[in-house]
């Protein structure tokens, strides 16, 4: 007995109906058609939904991956992304295929000037850059006809409007207003056990970056305005980087380090050779370090990281673990107030609720990270 054959046309009707009914089951309708949006350089952008083709890279994309990755479509229309990126744990967890969708080197993945022209090839629907990258690429490709749209991720401010903006190009504001949710939440928390701690109650804390670069040794901190200065100053220490000029890093000698005498030091190194850890052991048996008052107390902390490559993993850059940071932070300066505080809990968590993970796989990132968790 010959089978019907069902008509293509109901075919893909009951497809559309299916997406849609799961769509409207998670609380909103899919968006189709032009919309425009304001990026983080103030660009009113026009992008047509939904978008099929998304390429993210450029100089320091790598955050934009890390929040892109908490949608779940993004694994369906992300293709082109930094090949560096794409070997980190957590996102290879998160997108099995994601092999399929490294640039090629022609492309200038990690430059702040990618190839317009080779960008062009893969025919995107959308590019998103990091605000590193120049104005100019971003004209280029808008004259071809593709959509370009910057992101900052630099702190809490830019990171809850930058997820909204995300979630308005994949489709998913109701996953972009959880994710929001989700760090303001964990940072007001962290603040209302600080903000009225008094200055005699905030320990003096120094972030270090320590550097090899070109050969050279250097100890390195952050600018007043960056991150890793308002994480201190949020987690209820005093950020001596507050006292420093340079808006990027500032090369520091140990001399003023000893003038500073910090109570609490930060280390980290975005490398696996040294790592913190082992930057960290050298500090505390270092004769030149002794009377420092961290080291005397043993509150030298290398900062957890869950990549081991360049920032992409160390949870004080601005990738999304930036908040689980904030967390430790707050615990390790503030202990008394947060000894409740689960670490190992809530980035566990985090794996699973922001990045869809099971537990076996949260536990196999969690197996990965190094520092002092």
């Amino acid at each position: 007995m010959r089978k019907e054959r069902i008509p293509t046309v109901v075919l893909i009707l009951a497809i559309v109906v299916t997406a849609y009914l799961v769509a409207t089951q998670r609380g909103y309708t899919p968006l189709t058609g032009p919309i425009s949006v304001v990026d983080a350089l103030g660009r009113t952008v026009q992008v047509e939904l939904p978008v099929n083709r998304v390429i993210i890279t450029g100089k320091s994309a790598f955050p934009i991956i890390s929040v892109a990755y908490m949608f779940p479509s993004v694994r369906n229309v992300l293709y082109g992304l930094d090949p560096r990126t794409a070997s980190v744990p957590l996102f290879r967890a998160v997108d099995p295929a994601i092999d399929t969708k490294t640039l090629n080197q022609e492309i200038g993945a990690g430059s702040d000037s990618p190839n317009v022209e080779e960008l062009a090839k893969l025919n995107p629907d959308l590019v998103i850059f990091k605000t590193a990258v120049k104005l100019q690429v971003a004209e280029s490709l808008e004259s071809l006809g593709i959509s370009v749209v910057y992101v900052d991720l630099e702190n809490l401010d830019s990171y809850l409007r930058d997820i909204r903006l995300l979630g308005k190009l994949f489709g998913d504001e109701p996953r972009a207003n959880n994710i929001a949710s989700y760090y303001e939440e964990k940072y007001h928390y962290v603040l209302s056990q600080t903000a009225s701690l008094p200055q005699s109650e905030r320990p003096k804390c120094l972030f270090l970056y320590y550097s090899t670069k070109g050969g050279t040794v250097s100890f390195n901190a952050p600018g007043p305005n960056w991150l890793q200065t308002s994480m201190i100053d949020a987690a209820g220490g005093y950020p001596l980087s507050k006292e420093l000029g340079a808006t990027g890093w500032n090369t520091v000698n140990f001399e003023q380090i000893a003038q500073w005498n910090p109570e609490i030091v930060f280390i980290v190194t975005y490398s696996e050779e040294p790592s913190a850890a082992s930057v960290k052991e050298n500090l505390l048996n270092d004769p030149l370090w002794k009377n420092i008052a961290a080291v005397k107390e043993g509150k030298v902390h290398a900062v957890p990281d869950d990549s081991h490559l360049i920032a992409i993993g160390s949870w004080d850059a601005p990738n999304s673990r930036w908040i689980l940071g904030q967390l430790w932070m707050a615990k390790k300066i503030q202990p008394a107030l947060f000894a409740d505080l689960d670490l190992a809990s809530e980035a566990r968590l985090f794996y699973m609720n922001m990045y869809g993970l099971d537990e076996k796989q949260a536990g196999e990132i969690m197996q990965q990270i190094t520092g002092d968790l």
